[in-house]
């Protein structure tokens, strides 16, 4: 078989998992956004303890967290609104809710964060 066959028959099938990947991602984030329960069993380990420790600090109105490393933990996508950031400027938000996973984030790639008071 010629190496142009090969590379031809790899990037068909790399497009194919690609197009099932992100299809499950859009159905999981689907999922999440209509069912915003820690409890659920949608939650991975990871999104789960951060979850609860942002939950019981910040007691927030709104929360979700998701992994956006592919299931890996490294990276995770935060999104939060709280009472707690009421007449703070969104760093001063942002700092305390790294402030709070400050041990957490050093394990991570990355942390995307959203704040917002109520």
């Amino acid at each position: 078989m010629s190496n142009i066959l090969k590379r031809t028959i790899f990037q068909r099938n790399f497009r194919k998992f690609n197009q099932r990947r992100i299809t499950q991602n859009i159905q999981t984030r689907i999922i999440r956004c209509f069912n915003d329960d820690a409890s659920s069993s949608q939650l991975t380990e990871g999104e789960k303890y951060l979850y609860d420790k942002l939950h019981s600090k910040f007691q927030p109105t709104k929360l979700q967290v998701e992994d956006i490393s592919g299931g890996c933990g490294s990276m995770y996508a935060i999104e939060i609104s709280s009472k707690a950031f009421k007449g703070l400027s969104v760093i001063k938000q942002h700092r305390l809710v790294n402030d709070l996973l400050q041990d957490d984030i050093k394990k991570m790639h990355g942390v995307r964060l959203k704040t917002s008071a109520d």
